[in-house]
């Protein structure tokens, strides 16, 4: 298991489980985030599920990089997953219609999974 301040990352057979640790996603974390998933997805082939169950407040900049992550995941060849959202953090992806574009599930059972 990788350990960071910003997220734990787990390997689970074909995929790489990253449990992001910060309460909130601004503009700095995105940053920082975007760069550790990249690596952590990388090592297991662009398979990914990024469990968000402690994200409380995840701003615009938050959104782009799950955006980029989806992308790059897809470019690559691999599949992404999004689990754990609490309730106002789904309604943003509702509301900006993003939870037609990620595959967003309740837990990393159902989120392991979908990329495997």
């Amino acid at each position: 298991m990788a350990d960071t301040s910003h997220m734990s990352v787990t390997p689970h057979d074909h995929a790489a489980i990253a449990i992001i640790k910060c309460e909130k996603v601004g503009a700095r974390e995105a940053q920082i985030l975007e760069t550790e998933l990249k690596e952590a997805a990388a090592k297991r082939k662009w398979r990914l599920v990024i469990d968000m169950a402690e994200v409380t407040m995840l701003a615009s900049m938050g959104l782009g990089m799950l955006v980029t992550m989806h992308k790059e995941c897809n470019a690559q060849g691999g599949k992404l997953a999004i689990c754990g959202l609490k309730a106002d953090i789904h309604q943003l992806l509702k509301v900006t219609h993003l939870d037609r574009v990620f595959k967003v599930l309740p837990d990393q059972a159902a989120a392991t999974k979908a990329v495997s």
